[in-house]
């Protein structure tokens, strides 16, 4: 914004030029002194938030062209409209919004805003990366401090080791000896330009922070709540990037290492060189974000079941594999929009990767059946390996797996919370597991299934056998149970962003949905919707959609709305 101050508004109307002093957010106007003492005990603008011109001058230029009113109408906003996310004024409301049914006063979707949990989420955010990239900078900066360490103790070691052995190995030692410079600054000069990277971020995120505590203080709620999209979206940005740099190999942490030749009889005829420089590296432990996105719900909507509504949005058919039979037992989606699913039939084995549309982009194959599949990142999924009793990381990109985690017992259903692995064992327990692949917890149950998803500390898992679905608390303990009719076979399961529960019914060919106290219930699709042995399904918190697949490969995708 411009440095000069603005003349006062109040003042131009009378041709008369004075700087401004303070800004009124709600006349949206620049005052100068003389005009805010009348300002101040006008009734109509006593009670207006007033803030220093300078201050102003300092909010984001995003946030400071947030209007009060109406450009089309030149009316105040008083309503906010949930279905189109947008705030109107009463011609609006009139001539656009007359049949939308979610209505809301705007004070009341405004109100305590900034002290909202989403507010609150936003700034946690920002700070939370800052810290972690904070971290590894330290931890880089260690790692280069103990080149020095590394290189002299490598000296010592090259000087004893020469005294033994005759002038031919001057050479030897001299050629060693650039070669470990060299490594020494290679290296030091990748730490360097990944720490100048890290620093580039965390000054973006601080940004990020300083401009929020700027509109916390200063701005008014209607537009601290207009902004909050956008810089969720920054913020998202940093956080997607600070995920991408974990699948960086220059996360790791390096060291130099040297080996000797061992000494040959015939020395002088057959050793060419002293020894060998080289990095060794060993995988640094992932640093994860302390607070996940809670991607909270602004506006205050009615959730419940019976207000839940399934638009299909499209419907497509798996295509064969080795075998035309398929069996499809899980499915998940990208950020993107790209569908992964699980083909459990024994000539396949294979994972396959769509686009939003359905159409074929690859498919992966393993030794054994891959049972569920849970996406991690933005090109990383983990599945289960049922009969080699193991779970894999597998980029989809590379067709490569990452890693493998074995697990005591067979391994069936798996889902990703965005901090663990939640993963089904055929031994009555649940285990969880954190990206690195390292065994964090397990919760023990008294039944055995194949399915869970887990919602905001509880787990919801199906038992097909008795036609029941079950929820508990990580602890273990019970929530409470819901009995499906006899024959239902209960099995795929999934939450939505409110907690309720999506449920599909095999053998009665429906998805069930359920409230997420287990009290209220619906039936939402049937065989008459295309459902035939419906088994995988998946609802996709961020952008409301849900995807249910026939265990014979035809996929249905809808937009839940409430």
């Amino acid at each position: 914004m411009a440095s000069s101050l603005p003349m006062c508004d109040i003042c131009m109307t009378d041709n008369i030029t004075k700087s401004a002093s303070v800004w009124c957010s709600e006349c949206e106007e620049a005052i100068c002194k003389d005009c805010e003492r009348q300002h101040g005990r006008m009734g109509l603008t006593k009670n207006h938030k007033i803030i220093p011109i300078k201050d102003y001058q300092q909010l984001p230029i995003s946030v400071a062209a947030i209007k009060q009113k109406c450009i089309r109408h030149s009316l105040k906003f008083d309503f906010y409209c949930v279905i189109h996310n947008e705030p109107c004024c009463v011609s609006c409301v009139a001539e656009i919004h007359g049949t939308c049914q979610k209505l809301k006063p705007l004070s009341e979707v405004v109100g305590g805003v900034k002290s909202s949990a989403a507010f609150t989420d936003l700034e946690d955010r920002t700070k939370d990366i800052s810290a972690v990239i904070g971290d590894l900078i330290r931890e880089k900066q260690n790692n280069r401090a103990s080149f020095g360490v590394q290189k002299n103790k490598i000296l010592s070691e090259v000087q004893n080791f020469r005294t033994a052995i005759n002038n031919h190995l001057l050479k030897l030692e001299n050629d060693l000896l650039d070669k470990l410079d060299n490594m020494e600054k290679k290296q030091n000069g990748n730490i360097d330009s990944f720490i100048e990277k890290l620093s580039e971020m965390r000054n973006s995120v601080e940004n990020i922070n300083n401009d929020l505590e700027k509109i916390k203080i200063h701005v008014s709620n209607f537009q601290a709540f207009l902004c909050i999209h956008e810089w969720n979206n920054k913020i998202e940005t940093e956080e997607k990037e600070w995920m991408f740099l974990q699948t960086d190999q220059t996360m790791d942490t390096f060291d130099l290492h040297m080996e000797f030749t061992p000494l040959l009889t015939k020395f002088e005829k057959e050793v060419k060189e002293l020894g060998k420089i080289d990095v060794k590296s060993s995988s640094s432990k992932k640093i994860l974000l302390k607070k996940k996105k809670q991607g909270q719900i602004m506006v205050p909507v009615s959730n419940t079941v019976d207000n839940i509504k399934l638009t299909k949005m499209c419907s497509f058919q798996t295509p064969d594999g080795v075998s035309n039979d398929m069996l499809i037992t899980g499915i998940d989606v990208f950020d993107d929009g790209r569908i992964v699913l699980a083909d459990y039939r024994s000539q396949n084995k294979r994972l396959i990767i769509m686009n939003p549309v359905g159409q074929l982009i690859k498919t992966i194959t393993f030794k054994d059946q891959c049972y569920d599949v849970a996406v991690i990142e933005k090109d990383t999924v983990a599945t289960t390996l049922v009969f080699k009793k193991e779970i894999v990381i597998v980029d989809v990109t590379s067709s490569k797996v990452q890693r493998s985690m074995p697990t005591s017992h067979r391994c069936y259903g798996i889902s990703y919370t965005g901090e663990q692995l939640v993963v089904n064992i055929n031994n009555k327990s649940v285990q969880f597991f954190d990206v690195s692949g390292n065994a964090v917890s397990s919760l023990s149950i008294a039944d055995i299934f194949t399915y869970c998803s887990v919602f905001n500390d509880q787990l919801y898992y199906t038992k097909s056998k008795v036609d029941e679905v079950y929820s508990i608390d990580l602890n273990g303990i019970f929530v409470w149970k819901y009995e499906c009719q006899k024959s239902d076979n209960p099995t795929g399961i999934t939450n939505d962003a409110s907690g309720n529960v999506f449920v599909t019914h095999s053998d009665s060919h429906q998805v069930l949905v359920l409230g997420k106290d287990g009290k209220q219930s619906r039936i939402f699709l049937t065989k008459e919707d295309g459902l035939q042995y419906p088994r995988a399904i998946h609802c996709n918190r961020k952008n409301n959609t849900l995807l249910v697949c026939n265990e014979y490969g035809k996929c249905f995708m809808y937009k839940v709305t409430n």
